[in-house]
């Protein structure tokens, strides 16, 4: 499969926690001039680029006002090939919702929503920043069903400070009786610099210890499988069939354009990322510059160990065989005596046909990965 990214670098507000590339109106308030470079950085796509997966992400998509909406579709529509287009997903965030808004997405053709919720606990969402409120939250989700969208994934994090377990559970609870397709449900990173990270440090907010937020994690697994969510990925969970198949994607090596500022490629073997400045992209694009610096190219064993990681998150594992003839050797070829390592210490499992993680380290997933690059 192949796939189209697009960074929407358009927030109301920063939320404290995330470092996505990103301005708020009142820094940027040309939209239309974003959209007609995004336009020029379309039209340059190889010729016969018909992606199989598009998402519109950020950013808030949602955010841009229903003529600036409009317009960024029709973009889309005049410069991209839409017509291998199994899945078409849009990111949303409550509070920034209306009918209108929906209707334009899906004469866009978007097919999936993903929706911003983080959590319903009112007071886990003003510590993470968030400009919306439990009931927006709720009432978001229902307008989506309501203008026709029947394949909707609801975004949570976890281990938020403040949080009891209870309330961790009933914030997983509540996204399951609204009974979305997809659930994914992440842990809080706290990423340089962001505010939240910086109250960290200082010793005003107290994160959960790694114990308190393994429980977490374990105890939010169980609920939704429980409820008839399959864990398909350490972090997402969905009805059956319900996967998000640009992730998947992402998860399984394939190629991908990423359109917009900060926006990240993968064609050719090559990786390349746009520059992280909207201004500073939108004059490389009107004087019929490139919008990214270099291409990378990593060496056959070092991309190799990388789509090894990737495809690893994926709780169905890696299918040995296919990776084989993906890469052009064996894991064992790749890294055997790691992989041996880490089985007797009992963090992967070997199966007829596949490496997959073991539950006791999904957590902890992160620490094997690194044990593999």
């Amino acid at each position: 499969m192949t796939g189209l990214y697009i960074h929407v670098p358009i927030c109301l507000a920063r939320c404290r926690y995330c470092d996505f590339y990103k301005l708020t109106p009142d820094e940027w308030a040309d939209i239309g001039l974003y959209i007609r470079c995004l336009e020029l950085e379309l039209k340059r796509l190889p010729q016969g680029f018909a992606p199989e997966t598009v998402f519109i992400g950020g950013g808030t998509p949602t955010a841009l006002e229903p003529e600036n909406l409009s317009a960024l579709f029709d973009a889309i529509k005049r410069t991209v090939n839409l017509s291998n287009v199994v899945e078409f997903s849009s990111e949303a965030n409550p509070g920034t919702l209306t009918p209108e808004k929906l209707a334009i997405m899906r004469e866009g053709g978007v097919n999936r929503v993903s929706i911003g919720v983080q959590s319903f606990n009112d007071k886990a969402l003003r510590l993470l920043g968030r400009i919306h409120k439990a009931d927006q939250a709720v009432d978001g989700f229902q307008m989506l069903r309501d203008a026709g969208f029947d394949h909707v994934n609801i975004d949570l994090i976890q281990s938020i400070p403040g949080m009891a377990q209870e309330e961790v559970l009933e914030d997983a609870q509540i996204a399951v009786n609204l009974n979305p397709e997809h659930i994914s449900s992440y842990n809080l990173i706290y990423e340089p610099g962001a505010p939240m990270t910086r109250e960290r440090d200082a010793g005003r907010i107290v994160p959960p210890g790694d114990d308190e937020e393994a429980d977490n994690y374990y105890a939010v697994k169980a609920l939704l499988e429980d409820a008839g969510y399959r864990h398909y990925e350490i972090s997402n969970f969905c009805r059956s069939g319900c996967e998000c198949r640009h992730n998947l994607l992402y998860w399984q090596g394939g190629e991908y354009f990423g359109c917009g500022p900060s926006a990240h490629s993968h064609w050719n073997g090559a990786r390349f990322g746009n520059v992280s400045d909207l201004q500073g992209y939108c004059d490389r694009l009107l004087k019929n510059k490139k919008p990214f610096d270099e291409l990378e190219c990593l060496p056959s064993e070092e991309k190799a160990r990388e789509m090894l990681v990737m495809w690893l998150r994926l709780t169905e594992g890696v299918n040995l065989v296919a990776f084989e003839r993906l890469v052009g050797m064996t894991v064992d070829e790749l890294c055997g005596p790691i992989i041996e390592s880490l089985i007797e210490e009992r963090l992967l499992q070997r199966l007829e046909t596949r490496l997959v993680l073991a539950k006791e380290a999904l957590f902890v997933s992160n620490a094997v990965f690194s044990e593999l690059v």
